[in-house]
């Protein structure tokens, strides 16, 4: 399974500094979820992470950041993809110019996995997925639907919300692509600590995790 990181909507006083930790023990995947940003307060908040990490960056907004910058892609929000052609538009002229950047957005229930989708994207994102105290499947998910979404519906699924050592087995055991840590790790006074944790936990478990 791929391991992804995804920041706190709002910026903490020790989070640039435990990002750069994690990249440097071997993070491949950030998702800069920043939605309330202005667009200089994330061409700001990148300048603070070193240029040789900026290739494990996907942002989810001011999507045309990814022409200065050299970033692994973007994530495409709900409100995105309800603009078509604004959504058309932009990614078209991104790509003419960085053709190799990947996308990735949400769904929130089963169904829509399996409902035509606006936009090609390399994986998505599915959850709220565990309850974060007893690591089982919120009311709404069952494990038989989960595993045939994952096998079926033709993209590939990562597990959102929820995910800590509690639920991982599970994660894993249903076959997801990958999972994102968040909550997890920001509510932490020590992040870096916690995405450390994690890992271990995880070869100890002998849980593929990349």
């Amino acid at each position: 399974m791929k391991l992804v990181v995804i920041t706190p909507n709002q910026k903490s006083d020790n989070e640039i500094a435990s990002i750069i930790q994690m990249f440097e023990a071997g993070l491949e995947t950030l998702h800069v979820r920043k939605n309330r940003f202005s667009t200089k307060e994330l061409d700001d908040y990148l300048n603070e992470i070193p240029a040789h990490f900026h290739n494990r960056i996907i942002i989810h907004s001011h999507h045309r950041l990814a022409l200065k910058y050299n970033l692994k892609g973007f994530h495409f929000t709900s409100t995105h993809l309800k603009h078509k052609f604004k959504l058309w538009w932009n990614t078209r002229m991104i790509y003419l110019r960085k053709p190799h950047l990947i996308k990735t957005s949400s769904h929130r229930r089963i169904p829509e996995l399996y409902d035509e989708q606006k936009l090609k994207t390399d994986y998505c994102f599915l959850g709220t997925i565990f309850h974060n105290v007893s690591g089982e499947l919120y009311s709404g998910f069952y494990p038989e639907t989960v595993s045939a979404a994952i096998k079926k519906s033709g993209q590939k699924i990562y597990a959102r919300g929820g995910v800590n050592e509690k639920s991982i087995e599970l994660a894993h055991n249903l076959g997801f692509h990958g999972v994102a840590l968040y909550g997890y790790l920001w509510k932490s006074s020590s992040p870096y600590t916690k995405y450390i944790d994690f890992i271990r936990f995880c070869k100890d478990k002998n849980i593929p995790i990349e």
